[in-house]
């Protein structure tokens, strides 16, 4: 049988999709057959018509997984879900995750079990992360971001509610730490939480800003944005994938917006009103300057006179119009969450590599390999009995119709 990880964390955009990455590459050069699930997900994509967990066609198509993808996300949370739920309307999805499980396992050396929010999240399914790791029994690693007080208090009731469910944590990996005060978290955690919940630490990452800053691409379907030179830069995919470091409210005259960009040394989007012509003119003639920090401009209101738009549908700067006010445009673009795609791969060569350089993931790989079942009721049993005769049957199903 398969061993198992199920990987939590103390809140959203904690980072369980980055330790995934690295821990998933990690156990490929070892020669290990990898699995991995998302049992409830609320992101999605779609594939040939099903909803597919972002996560999960994340790491089918970066490591070419093998499983099939609605095992992979036996579970979306589709909007109204939760509501039907709860009137009796849908039935609980413990039975189809379980056998989705099964099915992987078969494939499998090791599977990576990727929970979703913090450990009490799904619990409106009466399938919280923490039931979800005792119904697949698999053993817990608990990822939270570099603090001092607020993440030994977030650790502590995450961990509790794992406890309360029987649920073996392995320990904790402690993400997103600040540089500056990398010496001082690291030891000051290793001893707090060593004190309070008696946990293994596997390592400190560092942030990486790089990692939470947006592309021109995300800012501009989020924002469903309308590209204003679109016939003209269609075909010139790598400015869609530049990061967007700064975004600058140009209120101010137009030379000192041609100042402050020309002498930033990070990726500018300017952001203004439509009516300030001589803003536009300004970015236009930094364009053609060729000043290589500026990635684009960002308009909010109306179309631009006739005269403007000859000019802009002549360059390759893309030129976007939102209905939002600049100072709305600013704050949405702030506060963008950052998700991975399979193009990021600078982004995620920096995170399978922070990773193997802060994790013991030798260490880690020994605690999954020697974790030990939980316990069992007789019903859980039989429950798991009944997945596997179904899953078998399934499995042999697929294999028959591969092989015909």
């Amino acid at each position: 049988m398969a061993k198992k990880i199920f990987i939590a964390a103390t809140g959203r955009d904690i980072g369980k999709t980055s330790i995934s990455l690295g821990l998933i590459k990690f156990l490929l050069s070892k020669e290990l057959r990898v699995g991995y699930i998302k049992p409830i997900a609320q992101r999605y994509v779609k594939v040939e018509n099903n909803k597919v967990a972002k996560d999960v066609f994340l790491m089918k198509k970066i490591f070419n997984l093998e499983s099939d993808f609605a095992d992979m996300s036996p579970c979306v949370v589709e909007r109204g879900l939760t509501s039907k739920y709860i009137m009796g309307n849908r039935k609980s999805p413990k039975n189809k995750i379980l056998r989705a499980l099964k099915r992987i396992e078969k494939e499998c050396d090791i599977v990576i079990i990727e929970g979703t929010g913090h450990a009490g999240v799904g619990s409106v399914l009466n399938l919280s992360n923490a039931a979800a790791a005792k119904l697949l029994n698999a053993p817990v690693l608990i990822i939270s971001e570099g603090g001092i007080g607020s993440t030994i208090d977030h650790i502590t009731l995450n961990h509790s509610l794992f406890a309360s469910y029987d649920c073996s944590v392995l320990g904790v990996i402690i993400n997103k730490v600040k540089k500056e005060k990398y010496e001082e978290i690291s030891k000051l955690l290793t001893k707090g939480i060593k004190q309070q919940n008696n946990l293994e630490i596997f390592g400190f990452i560092p942030y990486r800003s790089i990692l939470s800053v947006p592309t021109l691409s995300m800012i501009k379907e989020t924002l469903n944005l309308k590209v204003l030179n679109e016939d003209n830069i269609s075909d010139l995919t790598s400015i869609w994938d530049e990061q967007v470091d700064n975004v600058l409210i140009a209120t101010m005259e137009p030379h000192v917006v041609m100042e402050t960009v020309s002498a930033s040394q990070s990726k500018v989007l300017i952001t203004t009103s439509s009516d300030r012509s001589d803003i536009l003119l300004a970015a236009l003639a930094l364009y053609y300057s060729k000043v290589p920090n500026l990635i684009g401009v960002l308009l909010s209101g109306d179309t631009p006179p006739k005269s403007i738009m000859e000019v802009i549908q002549k360059i390759e700067l893309p030129i976007m119009l939102a209905e939002q006010n600049v100072y709305s445009l600013a704050s949405i673009i702030h506060n963008l969450r950052v998700k991975l795609t399979q193009k990021d791969e600078t982004k995620i060569n920096i995170l399978t590599d922070l990773f193997l350089n802060y994790v013991d993931y030798e260490h880690l790989y020994d605690a999954i390999q020697n974790s030990p079942e939980i316990e069992l009721t007789w019903k859980e049993k039989f429950r798991n009995w009944l997945a596997e005769v179904v899953s078998l049957f399934s499995y042999i199903m697929k294999s028959f119709f591969r092989k015909t």
